[in-house]
């Protein structure tokens, strides 16, 4: 049985400091606490910043992607865009 590893980059959120809302690794600073961010953290983001991971993101529900799908013009849902979670 083979395994295939997924990449995906973690994304945080700052406990203690809104201006941190969203950072990676790279950018955590010392003395604030995070945690990895959640699907409705991603969520708030784009509605936030209309900006979207267009990558794979390790989140606290796993590894997530952003998936858009438009519907016939008929149907009772026009458009979802959302992240899903992959693995």
């Amino acid at each position: 049985m083979t395994t295939q590893t997924i990449e995906a980059k973690k994304v945080f959120v700052s406990v203690d400091n809104a201006a941190q809302w969203i950072v990676f690794e790279e950018e955590m600073q010392a003395g604030f606490q995070y945690k990895l961010a959640s699907i409705d953290d991603l969520h708030a983001y784009v509605a936030g910043t209309g900006e979207v991971f267009t990558y794979n993101v390790e989140t606290s529900e796993g590894v997530v992607q952003w998936h858009e799908e438009q519907f016939p013009y008929d149907s009772p849902v026009d458009y979802i865009c959302e992240y899903r979670v992959i693995n």
